[in-house]
């Protein structure tokens, strides 16, 4: 099968799974890079060159994007051919107000800082984030791509929001 034909899955031979093993994944890496570094093929054609330096960036992107959970879910959803206006919001009312509370926990922490509140609220977001990817995981087996994308963007905010806490944090 043709290297650049492969999706990252099968081109570091790992399970489709919301869950890969990072250390397996950093092995195969180096495996694959060994196998078709560019400069391994220095004293080939230019068409060589080319081709090993093309599969050398595949390889180089598959790695970013089964690296983090994010694109890796995205990427997910993209081989099982569901795609998602991006322009479009989801529909949860709970979530929606969640958003609004937390836009305004963040404002209030910019004029008061208060550590053990964010401490409580990075306790809170990580749990939330937890329970996120194992509704994404459940959404995948059962193949509800749309509960997968509507799960997707909550894990965004849920990231964004343990960055930002962590970066108030370490002011």
């Amino acid at each position: 099968m043709d290297i650049l034909k492969q999706n990252f899955f099968q081109l570091f031979n790992i399970e489709i799974s919301v869950d890969i093993n990072k250390s397996d994944l950093d092995e195969k890496l180096k495996i694959l890079q060994s196998n078709f570094h560019p400069d391994k093929f220095s004293s080939g054609s230019d068409f060589e060159k080319r081709l090993a330096l093309q599969i050398s960036s595949y390889i180089n992107d598959g790695y970013k994007i089964l690296g983090d959970i994010v694109l890796r879910v995205e990427y997910i959803l993209k081989i099982n051919g569901f795609n998602k206006d991006e322009s479009k919001t989801i529909n949860d009312i709970d979530f929606l107000q969640e958003q609004i509370e937390y836009n305004e926990l963040i404002e209030s922490l910019k004029d008061n800082l208060d550590n053990s509140i964010i401490e409580d609220n990075l306790s809170g977001v990580k749990l939330k984030l937890k329970n996120t990817i194992n509704n994404i995981k459940l959404a995948y087996q059962d193949h509800e791509f749309e509960d997968m994308w509507q799960n997707l963007s909550k894990l965004r905010f849920y990231i964004k929001n343990i960055n930002e806490l962590i970066n108030m944090r370490n002011k």
